[in-house]
């Protein structure tokens, strides 16, 4: 929700609240360095106690925060940078970072050395990540969307291996394919096309 404003006016932050689900009291509150973004928040699929709430902020680029409920309130610390925006979640708390300019993705984790993949390394010639939404098909896999430009309309899907980032297998659909792609996790993700939504999962 919109933060208060400081003595000249301007906004100090916007705010994260935690309600009650029955009830909709205030738990808790915490000011973020983010205002007037866009923003959503993912769930990691191994029920962890963290959230990741990404807050979009147009030419300032994209704050990745991670959000927990603690004793003393709701607990925010950062990950990622705004040019490099974590946007997938995996088991044990593995998050996809891709970078603002597609030419890399980084795997890390608390605990395990982290990967970086460059574009240059595993696709062919020109091309680069697009999309910003890579993320976790399953704890094995990772989807990612290859264009030759950040601002195309059609794009290559890929699979990842989800530990390494090495590519698996090129993904094909009766029609090329958006840049945009949503792995939910359980197996399956969602593509969009023009106005039409669809799930998809693999043989």
């Amino acid at each position: 929700m919109a933060g208060p404003l400081g003595a000249d006016g301007l906004s100090t932050g916007d705010i994260c609240r935690a309600l009650d689900l029955a009830t909709g009291e205030v738990l808790a509150e915490h000011l973020l360095p983010s205002f007037s973004a866009a923003y959503a928040f993912q769930q990691f699929p191994d029920a962890r106690p963290e959230v990741l709430l990404t807050a979009s902020m147009g030419q300032d680029g994209t704050l990745c925060l991670l959000v927990t409920r603690t004793d003393s309130g709701l607990g925010v610390r950062a990950t990622g940078t705004a040019t490099e925006a974590c946007v997938g979640v995996g088991p044990e708390g593995a998050l996809v970072i891709q970078d603002i300019g597609g030419r890399y993705l980084t795997r890390t984790q608390d605990g395990a050395a982290e990967v970086i993949i460059e574009a240059g390394d595993v696709l062919p010639d020109e091309r680069v990540f697009v999309g910003c939404t890579p993320g976790f098909v399953d704890d094995k896999r990772i989807l990612v969307v290859t264009a030759e430009e950040q601002w195309a309309e059609e794009g290559t899907h890929l699979l990842l291996d989800a530990h390494t980032l090495r590519p698996l297998a090129e993904l094909t659909y009766p029609r090329t394919p958006g840049v945009t792609a949503v792995p939910l996790g359980d197996g399956t993700w969602l593509v969009r096309d023009d106005e039409t939504v669809q799930r998809w999962t693999t043989a």
